[in-house]
């Protein structure tokens, strides 16, 4: 259960030191376990959505200003594979917006990063469990001290 291969580690200590200027690198690293088990699977058909942090195609679209046709969403929904940091910022960006509206309340922020204004409470325990995994693994024991 913890054993990660290289290329996880990888997306773990990016998210991590990503999300840390503010103070989200845990949160980013715990739903990037959530959305792509850490960058194994980068692609959902049924959002669609890509990326370590599993970004909707459409809200990359708008990002980057281009016009919403097929085409573009096959080159963003690329981009958010191939440019980690283009996908980190904008899931960072999400995650702040999400923490904002909801004056800080980290449970209501994560709910909201994937169901929206809704929320979705069963992501919100993925995630919770997803942190305890991290911490009970020790796998940024050597990052944060």
């Amino acid at each position: 259960e913890c054993h990660l291969s290289d290329s996880q580690k990888s997306v773990l200590y990016y998210s991590y030191s990503y999300g840390l200027k503010e103070d989200l690198g845990l949160t980013m690293v715990a739903v990037a376990m959530a959305e792509s088990d850490l960058g194994n699977y980068l692609i959902s058909l049924q959002d669609p959505s890509s990326g370590v942090w599993h970004l909707t195609v459409d809200k990359a679209v708008d990002r980057l200003g281009w016009s919403h046709t097929p085409f573009n969403y096959n080159r963003a929904a690329q981009k958010l594979i191939d440019d980690i940091e283009f996908a980190a910022s904008i899931a960072l960006e999400t995650l702040v917006w999400w923490r904002d509206y909801h004056n800080g309340d980290w449970r209501k922020t994560v709910g909201s990063y994937n169901g929206g204004f809704k929320g979705n409470p069963k992501y919100v325990k993925k995630i919770v469990a997803n942190v305890h995994t991290i911490r009970k693994c020790g796998w940024l024991e050597n990052l944060e001290n």
